[in-house]
């Protein structure tokens, strides 16, 4: 758990320090057939949204001897990692490479077409935090409350999540309207680092509409 800590403080160095640096730190992501679009700090990768897309990229890691990260993409090739390729319109993840901790800090972006308005918000939020609750033994969620992002207001919530063997998974998820569209933003990482974690927020913040 110490090395996780360690990589993902000097990535919060590396978000804080960005526009003095000389080398691009962050990607922009348009994805256009959702009307928004995502900046991700560096050593962030977006994950293809095919099966065949992700086997290509990992092929093309394997070939640039970039094996560890090879490693972490393969996950989207297994079952689980197939049925979350079509539950998100978007996923990335940090390459936690050299560490082995099962958690790695990832974000996913659901979209759920309807009427919503930020009227819904207060009542989407609490929908999420009693299903979180009731899907996950000994979860701790936290209250949804109304938060500012640049884009307009959010439903968040936050909370750990036991997952077996000692481990929690730390999660934090924005809900925002726009459109008639819900935007259901989450995060995941090891719950032992969430509390260093401010980049999410900091990706959440960066959350721009087409």
């Amino acid at each position: 758990m110490r090395t996780l800590a360690v990589l993902f403080t000097a990535t919060l160095l590396l978000a804080g320090t960005a526009s003095a640096a000389t080398t691009p730190t962050a990607t922009k992501w348009n994805v256009r057939s959702y009307g928004f679009s995502i900046i991700l700090p560096a050593k962030w990768y977006a994950v293809p949204r095919t099966t065949a897309a992700v086997q290509k990229m990992i092929a093309l890691l394997k070939k640039q001897k970039k094996t560890a990260l090879a490693n972490e993409f393969s996950f989207y090739v297994t079952a689980a990692g197939k049925s979350q390729l079509k539950s998100f319109v978007f996923q990335a993840f940090y390459d936690i490479s050299p560490s082995t901790d099962p958690i790695s800090p990832q974000v996913a972006v659901d979209v759920v077409n309807g009427k919503y308005t930020t009227a819904d918000l207060t009542l989407a939020g609490n929908t999420f935090a009693k299903q979180l609750a009731s899907e996950h033994k000994d979860a701790k969620i936290s209250v949804p409350k109304r938060i500012k992002l640049p884009e307009g207001p959010a439903q968040f919530i936050t909370g750990t999540i036991p997952v077996g063997s000692g481990l929690s998974d730390g999660f934090e998820l924005y809900l925002l309207a726009h459109k008639g569209k819900l935007y259901v933003l989450k995060f995941d990482i090891d719950a032992t680092v969430l509390s260093q974690a401010t980049v999410l927020r900091s990706i959440a913040e960066n959350v721009r509409w087409l």
